[in-house]
């Protein structure tokens, strides 16, 4: 099993368009077997931030299949210009059952 977290800041006059974004991909991404968990969660006090939290089989079919699934490349340029910060992939593993 393995976690990323993408911290998201959304410029505010973009949040609905990037939500119907994101559930477009979403579409796609809660089909593929191998994605264990998707949730999306949003700062209940600054919301134009947002988290994806994301579980996946392994770190090497993320890497090395999914996220060369044909539907990421034009999400990424729709919503590049919608971000207010950089997007940044974190990756965690689970340490303590």
């Amino acid at each position: 099993m393995h976690i990323i977290t993408v911290p998201l800041t959304i410029k505010a006059e973009y949040l609905a368009d990037y939500l119907q974004e994101l559930s477009g991909l979403l579409a796609h991404i809660r089909r593929e077997p191998d994605c264990l968990r998707f949730d999306v969660l949003q700062n209940a006090d600054q919301p134009c931030q947002l988290l994806l939290h994301e579980v996946w089989s392994s770190r090497a079919y993320l890497e090395q299949q999914q996220l060369k699934r044909p539907y990421y490349a034009p999400y990424f340029a729709r919503i590049e210009p919608m971000l207010e910060t950089p997007r940044v992939i974190q990756h965690w593993r689970s340490i303590l059952p």
